[in-house]
């Protein structure tokens, strides 16, 4: 199977960080045999004049078409799944991090945790920061479509418009899979990632309930709270050097195996003692 990995970036005035992470899924993808391809802005250039017109300059609005038109693209190419994952997504363990998804398409899983007043808010959703579909997905054109319809049809005053809020509104009526791996980490979260925010961590990885080995870091000013340059250089550093186990470590904490699962692993054990056992009577 022809695996292809797509990302966009701007080719001047590139961000240190962002670099960094550019780097890891460029790794990732050739320790996995996968092309990989990272675009500049003449990606834009797909979406049609009129589309960029309608958008206007929002950056993210265009974003949100090109993605799925540059993923059509490599299907045309020959390619027979394309991979898309943001420019600011960072994969910090490369051995474990997979997307193996053979058939039709998944978007990445959203857990959004984030203090306002004092309290932690927590929301569960999808997006579309990483995102996999097979040659031939009929539902890749209704997106494309439905996105091109909104812009041409509704004023747009929001990326999300054209965007994540698509997939979201979509996702009990499509039904697609779900990325399990990749978090979503808000700025807040990274915050707290570089002074050690326990609560915060904690609560992060209970909600997810999975273990990530890559994270989109929306850490960029516009539409979110920027992070300071020192707090994302923590995150990163120990996101890279703990191979997430700054968030996964929570997971094990607060989900000890239930009695079923642990009966399970001790007969386990027993047969393998017995075999053992066996082989050396």
């Amino acid at each position: 199977m022809r695996t292809i990995v797509l990302q966009s970036y701007r080719t001047t005035n590139i961000p240190f960080w962002i670099s960094c992470c550019l780097a890891s899924v460029k790794e990732w993808s050739r320790a996995n045999g996968f092309a990989y391809e990272c675009h500049g802005d003449e990606v834009f250039e797909l979406c049609g004049s009129e589309y960029l017109a309608s958008v206007g300059g929002n950056i993210r609005s265009i974003t949100n078409l090109a993605r799925l038109e540059l993923t059509r693209a490599a299907h045309g190419r020959g390619y027979d799944r394309a991979i898309w994952l943001d420019a600011d997504v960072i994969v910090f363990d490369q051995e474990r991090f997979r997307i193996s998804l053979a058939e039709r398409y998944a978007f990445a899983r959203e857990t959004w945790v984030a203090r306002r007043d004092q309290r932690i808010s927590i929301e569960h959703g999808v997006n579309n920061c990483a995102f996999v579909f097979m040659r031939g997905e009929p539902d890749l054109d209704l997106l494309i479509n439905l996105t091109r319809h909104i812009a041409r049809h509704r004023k747009i005053t929001s990326n999300y418009q054209v965007g994540g809020d698509i997939v979201k509104g979509l996702r009990n009526s499509l039904a697609f899979s779900t990325l399990e791996h990749v978090g979503m980490f808000s700025p807040c979260l990274i915050t707290g990632i570089a002074r050690g925010d326990t609560e915060l961590l904690s609560v992060q990885a209970r909600e997810f309930g999975q273990p990530v080995f890559a994270a989109n870091l929306a850490a960029t000013p516009g539409n979110h709270a920027p992070v300071s340059d020192a707090d994302l250089c923590s995150a990163m550093s120990l996101l890279l050097s703990t191979r997430g186990g700054v968030i996964n470590d929570y997971l094990w904490q607060q989900a000890p195996p239930s009695k079923a699962g642990m009966f399970a692993r001790v007969e386990k054990l027993f047969s393998r003692f017995a075999r053992n056992v066996a082989l050396r009577g």
